[in-house]
């Protein structure tokens, strides 16, 4: 008898196990299907650094293009140009999003199991006005470079944008823009609306190349007042209006400078300031929209001279520099021509010959960045096979020329935006203009 009701008491505890078997199976099928796309780890590898937390415990992670559930974290360089916009987490945790390593930072980790949703986004700004191109051809045209960016074109498109509590305009959205880590992102390009003044680009003591001036951007006077004085909103700085290092009044940059909401959506990134392999002086029918571009990311160097009089600086030239506030390039007017009949003769003929009196009405007055008050300084030096000093400026006349990096010319601070910087546009049809601009919000 007591043999009998212990095969019995066996017995059951064997459907009781395997009850529970069956059980815990179903379960982890649910819980898998639930949770296939998530990552449980307490150490999580991302594509260029090691993920990282404050606390102890295992994180669950769920990533989103929008509302739609991923099945892995999109990487930097995806397909779908997809950017870091939010993450959630439950238990009091947050998140901070390390864009340069791209990688989450989870903070006030408490408790074990702590679950966090990444969301990813397009670039808004590339989303925005990839679609405002096909209701305004006339105004926004993709230049057909390698990198394809999508540029504001003609005499006075609408593409006001309201930033720093003051106008400027967009340029465009520039693709595959370096970061001082190589990382290639879109970003929104724009440039100052009015000038802050007409001033050297670069001055020198009379012993340094005769007092002319450098043409290096990356230690040039104008440079470094406005990645310094003007970018960080300081007074100091020093001005130049002559050669041999003569001085003048800088604007008063506690005024004119970015406050700290506008300096919080301008990037840091790799400038080209690459150029034309030969002397302008013999080549000016080069310089074409289409070349230039080219030239600007090349490693080219402005300096070819070894003239112990004019050209006996001691500067090392680069082909890009990395920093905040730059200048426009001399393709960034050619290409802002707007689309009309002879714009094809105007990117094949060389920015030099817009001067002249066909060339000033077809090309030069359909671009947009054409100043008819002043010479503009753009970013981009040239070399000379005797001076070291010879920059290139769009000049009031329409055509784009060699000149002294010691005279005068107006500057337009041209900054990239942040790539997660979305566009506000107003409800009504007008927007992007002088008095109904665009507005900005991270």
């Amino acid at each position: 008898m007591k043999l009998n009701q212990y095969k019995e008491k066996r017995n059951n505890k064997k459907i009781i196990i395997i009850a529970f078997l069956i059980i815990g199976l179903i379960g982890g099928i649910i819980l898998e299907k639930t949770f296939a796309n998530f990552k449980v780890q307490k150490s999580f590898k991302v594509i260029e650094g090691n993920f990282i937390y404050e606390g102890s415990g295992d994180i669950i992670f769920a990533f989103y293009n929008g509302d739609k559930l991923l099945t892995k974290m999109p990487g930097k360089d995806n397909v779908d140009n997809l950017i870091f916009d939010k993450g959630v987490c439950n238990k009091g945790a947050t998140v901070q999003w390390d864009n340069k390593l791209w990688v989450p930072k989870i903070l006030n980790l408490q408790e074990t199991k702590t679950t966090c949703n990444l969301y990813f986004i397009k670039n808004p700004s590339k989303e925005y006005f990839e679609n405002l191109q096909k209701e305004r051809p006339e105004e926004l045209e993709y230049d057909g470079t390698d990198d394809n960016n999508l540029r504001f074109i003609g005499s006075n498109p609408d593409n006001y944008v309201k930033f720093n509590n003051e106008s400027w305009r967009i340029i465009g959205i520039m693709n595959n823009i370096k970061d001082e880590n190589d990382d290639g992102e879109t970003h929104l390009k724009l440039i100052k609306a009015s000038s802050i003044g007409a001033y050297s680009w670069d001055s020198s003591s009379n012993i340094v190349n005769t007092g002319y001036g450098i043409n290096e951007w990356g230690t040039s006077d104008i440079q470094v007042v406005l990645n310094n004085n003007y970018y960080k909103k300081e007074a100091g700085g020093i001005c130049y209006s002559n050669l041999n290092n003569q001085e003048t009044t800088c604007p008063n940059w506690e005024v004119v400078g970015l406050d700290e909401s506008a300096r919080g959506m301008v990037s840091k990134v790799k400038w080209n300031t690459g150029t034309m392999p030969v002397d302008f002086a013999s080549n000016k029918n080069l310089i074409t929209p289409i070349y230039m571009y080219e030239m600007e990311k090349s490693t080219n160097i402005s300096k070819i001279c070894n003239d112990i009089t004019h050209c006996n600086d001691e500067i090392k030239r680069t082909s890009s520099w990395t920093g905040y506030v730059g200048l426009m390039y001399p393709s960034d007017y050619g290409y802002a021509i707007s689309g009309n009949e002879e714009k094809e003769a105007c990117l094949k003929e060389s920015m030099y010959n817009w001067n002249n009196e066909i060339n000033q009405i077809n090309c030069a007055s359909n671009s947009w960045l054409y100043n008819t008050n002043g010479s503009t300084w753009t970013i981009t030096s040239v070399p000379n096979s005797t001076f070291a000093s010879i920059t290139l400026k769009v000049y009031s006349s329409g055509g784009v020329g060699d000149a002294y990096t010691y005279t005068v010319g107006e500057i337009y601070p041209v900054i990239y935006l942040n790539s997660n910087v979305k566009i506000e546009p107003d409800d009504s049809d007008n927007y992007g203009t002088s008095s109904n601009p665009y507005r900005l919000t991270t």
